[in-house]
């Protein structure tokens, strides 16, 4: 604990709770600033108390604690009369008033570590008939402390509404609450003022103490607190003062003697009234008391006690592990030098740690110091275990690289008998360097059947891997063969093309299975049992079936469907048996060599549309389940009903339809588009090769050549006498020769036109230019004549 470092200054007070209902930050640091330690050094926390006052407003509360216990809260301007104290403040006693002879100035020093709660006074003009902040600040105030202080003036005493019986009344109300499951008392403590002596001191405390017990009785009970009573509860007793300003001695002497019944134990007595939480987690207990109190919650103290608890045990256990095991657990010496002497020194560490925790936890709630400390010990212990961890690690990584190394020659033999030998003979040694280095103490057996189990996950792991990869292969060998069998035969389909691919598929299987195949059932050698290898041997074949149908399915489509038929007519169409080209001399030929080649294509569609088994019968897709293998031990005839009947229904139906999906290639609105498709194209074949034909067929007669001469010598003979017209022919005929051969007449043919475009745009321009300079020249016209001369000049407009 930390203690106050100057103690003569006076210390200033906190205001805990404002007006506004918040809390104080930073009391932590406030409190453990005040605190003054056990001078023997063996502190436990618990040498504090916690004083409460309470009372009307502007009745001398706040100037009662200043004289008892030397704090500095402000107190009330006597001329104005209004209240001084708002909310809660809270302040460390910087002395305790003493009437003893050997105190000097009647005061004595504070040993005992009171706190006093100044609370806000009740019945105020300020809050008026707001009661919710008076129940809560009781409700804290009992929560929180030892001993509550009622400030009441004699005159008041057998009054209720100026004794303040309703506050009175508040506060029973309150700790049965709180405490109505637990017998927690509080200490009441009715200081009586401006005492005249008049009546005595024992009068007026029995007189408080019928109205205390006359509330009690008309309180609303909890049923388990029924028959209880006001002793059960709350001690009181009773203390007079004189008058301040009548009698100003007397009161001086009188806050003495009450100091003097707070430091000779006469209150704190066995501290029957601590609430045994230590200092340094009152701050964060009082913080979350009031925050239960100011949301309306149902305060419930053991578990916010319990919170506290969790939460400073906790924080030791960090403290703890980080600041002192941490730091000297690197300095023990590595336990594969000498594991015997790096026991002991980890024993040794370790109950240091433990010692340290129970020296600063066990003040607190001992369910939870003990929990937290189990967890500090195994926190401590799995560090500590390191060593042996460090032995069973070179064990496992010892066994764990053989197995890695020779698992490529175990798939070869029986696997699983020499990996069971293997890992019992690593076993056997270590256990002898155990036993011989005495390292494994108490846990040896839990932690090599740790290792055992490890060494068979990583078994079992190494050959479902090995599993994976080899149904991988497998399934990616078939893929490859099987999809050029798909191409060669659908690519050119024939009526057998199925029985073909099928005699293929037949044939990949028995020599994919057969390195694996031992009598009747398989063993892929990686070490598997006989169910394991079943289960791969299913799981292969639906890898199989699957990449049958993805393969089937991808490669025939309406795009490739087309393609084919109109490959296959174009074979037949353009091309005899020998494959050399057909030359139809008659449209007859062509016709019949159309409508042959079109059938034929077409009697091969179905081949494409629907797979058929061998010899054209329907085949099922085998289903696997092999996830969910189904329920056994259920009899068939106990399953019987509509319901059973319903789910057959069902079931073949799904199983109906999923088949029907695996031998569909093309659907039949995919069919009516294929054909269609192929229809037009066959069409367009069919239209070119009969252009050819009539173009191969059509001729210039002879006789419009011997016309052409005849009408066209005289021409051609003054072409060929006048030598500029001839030199000029002979230009462009060389010209349009070149420009033919290198195919420029096109790009000729667009420069020309873009020419004569351009000159028509420049003419246009120029004559509008001119028509526009004519205009401006002539003299203005009338109104009439302007409308004439504009229509006239649109028209000329729209003729250019």
């Amino acid at each position: 604990m930390s203690s106050s470092g100057n103690h003569d200054t006076a210390t200033v007070s906190v205001h805990l709770v404002d007006e506004e209902k918040r809390f104080a930050k930073g009391l932590d640091k406030y409190v453990e600033k005040c605190y003054v330690g056990d001078d023997h050094g063996e502190d436990d926390g618990l040498n504090y108390h916690i004083v409460s006052v309470f009372g009307s407003q502007s009745t001398g509360k706040s100037t009662l604690l200043n004289r008892l216990f030397g704090t500095q809260f402000d107190v009330m301007d006597e001329e104005k009369r209004q209240q001084t104290t708002k909310g809660i403040w809270f302040s460390h006693a910087n002395y305790v008033a003493s009437a003893a002879e050997e105190q000097e100035a009647g005061r004595r020093r504070n040993s005992n570590n009171i706190y006093v709660l100044d609370v806000e006074g009740v019945d105020g003009r300020e809050r008026a008939d707001d009661k919710d902040f008076e129940r809560k600040s009781a409700l804290f105030a009992l929560a929180t402390s030892e001993v509550l202080i009622v400030n009441i003036f004699e005159h008041q005493v057998g009054l209720y509404q100026g004794a303040n019986m309703e506050l009175l009344k508040t506060v029973m109300e309150v700790n049965l609450s709180l405490f109505h499951e637990q017998s927690e008392k509080c200490l009441l403590l009715f200081v009586i003022r401006d005492f005249t002596g008049l009546t005595p001191i024992s009068n007026l405390g029995e007189s408080l103490e019928a109205d205390m017990k006359r509330i009690w009785v008309d309180l609303n009970k909890p049923d388990q607190c029924a028959d209880s009573q006001l002793s059960d509860f709350f001690d009181l007793k009773f203390f007079a003062i004189s008058h301040k300003h009548y009698q100003p001695d007397k009161f001086e002497y009188n806050i003495r003697q009450l100091g003097d019944d707070f430091t000779n134990d006469r209150l704190f007595s066995h501290n029957a009234y601590h609430k045994r939480i230590p200092i340094d987690a009152w701050a964060l207990y009082s913080e979350k008391v009031w925050d239960q109190i100011e949301n309306n919650k149902d305060l419930d103290l053991p578990t916010q006690q319990i919170l506290v608890s969790k939460f400073k045990c906790n924080e030791i256990l960090n403290s703890v592990y980080d600041d002192l095991f941490l730091q000297e657990y690197s300095a023990v010496q590595e336990p594969e030098l000498d594991p015997a002497a790096s026991c002991a020194q980890f024993k040794e560490l370790r109950h240091k740690c433990l010692s340290r925790y129970d020296s600063q936890a066990s003040r607190y709630k001992g369910a939870v110091y003990s929990d937290v400390r189990r967890d500090l010990k195994a926190k401590i212990d799995l560090k500590l275990k390191g060593f042996q961890s460090t032995i069973l690690s070179n064990l496992s990584k010892s066994l764990i690289s053989k197995l890695d190394t020779g698992f490529a020659s175990l798939k070869k033999t029986n696997s699983k008998k020499s990996f069971n030998y293997s890992l019992a003979g690593e076993e056997e040694k270590g256990a002898e360097y155990g036993a011989d280095t005495s390292v494994f103490v108490e846990n040896y057996a839990v932690e090599l059947e740790k290792l055992e189990k490890a060494l068979q996950e990583l078994s079992h792991t190494l050959r479902t891997k090995e599993s994976h990869i080899l149904i991988g292969k497998i399934t990616k060998k078939f893929q490859t063969k099987f999809k050029d069998c798909i191409i060669e035969e659908l690519s050119e389909p024939t009526p057998e093309s199925w029985d073909h691919i099928f005699s293929k598929f037949n044939e990949l299987m028995e020599k994919i299975f057969k390195p694996y195949r031992s009598g009747d059932s398989f063993d892929f050698k990686i070490g598997l049992s006989q169910d394991e290898n079943s289960t791969v041997h299913m799981k292969v074949l639906r890898n199989i079936w699957n990449k049958f149908d993805s393969i089937v399915h991808d490669y025939i489509n309406d795009d490739s469907a087309s393609r084919i038929l109109r490959n296959l007519f174009e074979d037949s169409f353009k091309f005899d048996s020998n494959g050399l080209p057909l030359i139809w001399k008659t449209f007859s030929q062509l016709d019949s060599q159309f409508n042959k080649s079109r059938d034929h294509a077409l009697s091969l569609f179905p081949v494409l549309c629907t797979i058929k088994g061998p010899e054209g019968s329907t085949i099922q897709k085998p289903k696997f389940d092999i996830e969910n293998e189904p329920n056994e031990g259920i009899d068939s005839d106990d399953a019987g009903g509509e319901n059973s009947s319903d789910e057959d229904d069902s079931e073949n139906f799904e199983k109906s339809d999923r088949n029907s999906r695996f031998l569909t290639l093309l659907t039949p609105k995919q069919q009516a588009k294929v054909k269609a498709r192929f229809k037009k194209e066959t069409d367009a074949i069919y239209l070119d090769a009969k252009r050819s034909m009539v173009a191969n067929k059509t001729s210039i007669p002879t006789f419009m050549y011997v016309l052409l001469i005849l009408l066209g010598w005289n021409e051609f003979m003054a072409v060929i006498r006048n030598p500029v017209l001839f030199i000029l022919a002979i230009f462009v005929i060389t010209g349009l020769y070149f420009a033919y051969n290198l195919q420029m007449l096109g790009p000729m043919l667009t420069v020309t036109n873009a020419m004569v475009q351009q000159s028509k745009a420049v003419i246009k321009e120029k004559l509008r230019d001119v028509l526009l300079d004519d205009n401006q020249k002539a003299p203005l016209p009338t109104e009439l004549e302007k409308e004439e001369v504009h229509i006239e000049e649109v028209y000329e407009l729209h003729d250019l």
